[in-house]
């Protein structure tokens, strides 16, 4: 089974109704049989919005990313460091690198709305494009 990797915009798009890519995400999530991961960076840029909002939003939006995306991918050792190799490369800002280097350790393709971080992952999908 074909594992997929979704960038924190992928994450927040599909979790808000209101976001101009929500559609588009969950179209294309729906249209595959694909495994969906995501690295702890998303998972801290996905729950920020939550935390706006209060304690018990935090909580049931932990319990939906733990349920369709856990384990989440760890930012281990190997992980930082081809993420601190691919920023010096590219330039890409280091929550950007870390997903991408998570989707490189693992072997998934990196699903993602930003054009910069598409670019500079060699295998992504521009999602929308």
């Amino acid at each position: 089974m074909e594992s997929v990797l979704l960038d924190s915009s992928a994450v927040i798009a599909f979790y808000n109704s209101g976001d101009k890519h929500h559609k588009k995400i969950v179209a294309d999530i729906s249209q595959t049989s694909a495994k969906f991961l995501i690295s702890t960076i998303t998972l801290t840029e996905s729950m920020v919005a939550a935390f706006k909002v209060s304690e018990k939003e935090s909580e049931r939006m932990l319990q939906e990313l733990t349920r369709g995306f856990e384990p989440f991918i760890e930012v281990t050792s190997q992980i930082a460091m081809a993420a601190a190799k691919l920023r010096a490369k590219t330039g890409l800002a280091t929550p950007d690198a870390i997903i991408s280097a998570s989707a490189s350790a693992t072997g998934a393709m990196l699903w993602t709305f930003d054009k910069a971080l598409a670019k500079a992952h060699n295998g992504s999908r521009l999602i929308g494009s």
